[in-house]
């Protein structure tokens, strides 16, 4: 009989945090599923239950190799963990004392719960150019909350906890049900639904529960802000506000009713494209049925006009006294071992590296503690960037940053670059060195919800393959050759350190892997905090007004305009007339599945399986326009170069648009073209020159383009591999 056991973790293979139960047969994973104890409730996707196949991939990196010969042609040797880690301390040394401290950038992905490590990194060794996806996803929100409340953390409440549920949801440009990263949401959210009077979804695409919505609303990709004024002139002019909310905790009202004053619902109508009965029937409900609550997607941060955007639907929210009730929108308590992004807060963004991040300039939010990746950029193709060696880990930059072709123009430029990874893909081929990563089947870690209300533990389950190692492991080892002083003598004591603030700063990392979760839920959380002492004594909110701010005194102090405002998209049909008479479709690069992860997961057979290649979905009459059917590859071309997908006609889409699938690159395909990053990736024809004034976010969801039908002739010279569906790096024996 086998010797068969049970091991509780949580599942990164995104950042939702899924509980899940590993079942263990000789010292291999053999089942996996959900932990119906954990707060998924035993729900988990397609992503984690494949995790079998990820470990057990003939495509994992395994050692740490070399660079043998140019780039592109795809050569590696193996070398020893010493050997690379001495290189690494001697490139960034040599760096600093050249360039500057401020010559080191460190890149991360998301998903594997690395940005504590790559934040503390950067700050240890004196840079504070981290590029981050966060400024297209999820961190304009958290600083856009946090200029209105004081604090960055605002979630719905879907939980029922404080005896309310929401009563009206709206779904803005977001598919929690598929293509979150936010599971626990996701599954108290379809749960919520059930005491829900109104749905409204605002998506240019039908999702899968727009069938079951009161109203689903069409927004024109980049009009998003134009809906969200448009729908507070009617609350203000039908006198629909909370007056209890507005009059007693709010900063700027007048202004704010002066500001929409113009954003009548005809003239919102004309700019979204959304019939101006449905801007005033979603307006009434979520005013008048409340609580309410508003669940914002990453596209909405994918939009140079992303600050003003999250700014206006803020205000929404707060318009509606949807703030910190039950069943609105609300923060967490924090668990008992406080936030894990205090391993990094505690290291202090000094003056001086501040002043050295790139894009610091002109993006006084977005660049306030990570650098501008566009800009960063723009910069070293131009020479004027300090940047000269490039850490990278997880992340794709090369596949999910705007303008492709420049994007690795610039990488091409670094005198030394190392990415840690699973497998080999086209960041692993731009870079000098490579170095192999645990999968989260393999390590101990601790884990948080963006952060929201909890932590969990990662238990190992089996140990990685060969001389693969976690990425805590790989960064305590570097930052222990470079800043000593601010690293640990081995991965327990970095762990140890994480959770300390449990039980009086007296639970470390084996009792904490044990209770798997830390959080403050139920009876435990805290409502109505700007009534109590909790922000403040005698009340309010932790802003500078001390209320909710309608009238940003923030921005205002750094030189933006305090209140939302709409902005075009770089590209439109409004915005570039002429522009648009050569490319006729309005184009979004968000179409997302739920079997994939950004740029990961195209070379695990099974998920591979459910979209062996990229759709671009189209309304059936929008296609017959140009003549294309469902199933045809067709070429998608804008000014800055022309890919080619998979043509799904779907009447769900708004007519006039075009959907692609985001982030695609072939695993299968060799170094030569790095992993075929040219043939189908949206990003090849995205722009990285109009950018948010704020956060600095590019027009990913937004632009223009053109399309035609393949011939036959042109889909002979370009044949996919598509037999495997990985890459086997070439070594060289030393």
């Amino acid at each position: 009989m086998p010797e068969r056991k049970v091991v509780f973790s949580t599942c990164k293979s995104c950042h939702g945090g899924c509980g899940v139960k590993v079942t263990v047969e000789d010292g291999i994973p053999v089942h996996i599923e959900g932990n119906p104890n954990s707060l998924t409730r035993g729900t988990m996707c397609s992503k984690g239950l494949s995790s079998i196949q990820h470990i057990d991939s003939p495509y994992r990196l395994k050692y740490p190799m070399k660079r043998v010969g140019a780039k592109k042609e795809g050569k590696w040797q193996r070398i020893t963990w010493k050997e690379a880690l001495d290189t690494i301390e001697q490139k960034v040394k040599e760096s600093q004392a050249k360039y500057g401290k401020e010559s080191i950038a460190i890149s991360q992905g998301t998903g594997r719960g690395y940005n504590r490590y790559i934040h503390r990194m950067a700050r240890s060794i004196g840079s504070a150019n981290v590029i981050s996806p966060g400024y297209v996803c999820h961190s304009p929100r958290l600083g856009l909350y946090g200029l209105v409340t004081g604090y960055g953390r605002l979630y719905c409440d879907y939980h029922g906890w404080g005896g309310e549920f929401p009563k009206t949801q709206i779904m803005w440009a977001k598919q929690l049900e598929i293509s979150s990263a936010d599971s626990e949401m996701c599954n108290w959210f379809i749960h919520s639904l059930d005491y829900c009077k109104n749905l409204i979804i605002i998506d240019p695409r039908a999702s899968a529960y727009a069938t079951r919505a009161t109203l689903w609303l069409q927004p024109r990709p980049g009009s998003d802000c134009a809906l969200a004024m448009g729908m507070m002139n009617v609350i203000i002019n039908e006198g629909l506000w909370d007056k209890e909310f507005v009059d007693n905790w709010t900063y700027g009202f007048e202004e704010l009713k002066e500001r929409v004053k113009e954003w009548t619902p005809e003239k919102a109508s004309e700019v979204t494209w959304v019939p101006k009965d449905k801007i005033i029937a979603a307006a009434r409900m979520f005013a008048v049925d409340t609580p309410g609550c508003i669940q914002v997607g990453s596209s909405l941060e994918r939009q140079a006009n992303c600050g003003h955007t999250l700014r206006a639907i803020t205000c929404l929210m707060g318009l509606t006294g949807n703030i910190e009730r039950p069943g609105s929108m609300i923060s967490w308590v924090l668990p008992e071992t406080g936030l894990i992004e205090d391993f990094f807060l505690e290291l202090p963004l000094t003056p001086e590296m501040q002043s050295k991040i790139i894009g610091i300039d002109r993006f006084k939010m977005g660049a306030a503690r990570t650098c501008n990746p566009d800009t960063m950029v723009k910069a070293i193709l131009d020479g004027k960037a300090p940047i000269h060696v490039w850490i990278s880990v997880g992340g794709q930059q090369i596949v999910h940053m705007a303008n492709t072709k420049e994007v690795v123009a610039a990488i091409e430029k670094m005198d030394f670059m190392v990415h840690v990874d699973l497998f080999m893909g086209p960041m692993a081929q731009a870079a000098d060195m490579v170095l192999p990563s645990a999968h989260w089947l393999e390590i101990d870690d601790v884990y948080d919800m963006h952060p929201r209300f909890f932590i969990s533990a990662h238990n190992k389950v089996i140990d990685p393959p060969e001389e693969a190692k976690s990425d805590a492991w790989i960064f305590n080892e570097i930052g222990k050759r470079i800043a000593p002083e601010h690293w640990f003598e081995g991965e327990k004591e970095l762990l140890d350190y994480q959770v300390r603030k449990g039980m009086g700063g007296k639970m470390k990392w084996e009792e904490f892997s044990k209770n798997i979760v830390s959080g403050c839920w139920g009876k435990d959380q805290v409502y109505y905090k700007y009534k109590t002492d909790y922000w403040r004594k005698g009340g309010g909110f932790p802003t500078a007004t001390g209320k909710f701010e309608f009238v940003s005194k923030r921005l205002e102090e750094l030189g933006y305009d305090p209140l939302p405002v709409f902005r075009e998209p770089g590209e439109s049909p409004y915005s570039t007339p002429e522009l648009f008479k050569e490319y006729p479709v309005v184009m979004s690069s968000g179409f997302r599945q739920p079997f994939y992860f950004l740029g990961q997961y195209r070379n695990i057979p099974w998920l591979r399986s459910f979209m062996e290649y990229p759709m671009a979905q189209m309304h059936p009459e929008t296609a017959a326009k140009y003549g294309i059917s469902d199933g045809d590859w067709i070429w998608i071309e804008s000014p800055r170069g022309k890919i080619r997908q998979k043509c799904r006609t779907f009447p769900g889409i708004l007519r006039g648009m075009l959907m692609a699938t985001a982030n695609w690159f072939y695993p299968e395909e060799g170094p030569e073209g790095y992993h075929g990053v040219f043939i189908s990736n949206p990003n090849v024809l995205t722009n990285n020159n109009h950018l948010d004034p704020m956060y600095g976010s590019p027009d990913l969801t937004c632009l223009l383009c053109k399309v035609r039908k393949c011939t036959e002739e042109e889909l002979q010279e370009n044949v996919f591999k598509t037999t495997e569906f990985g890459y086997i790096q070439r070594t060289v024996e030393k």
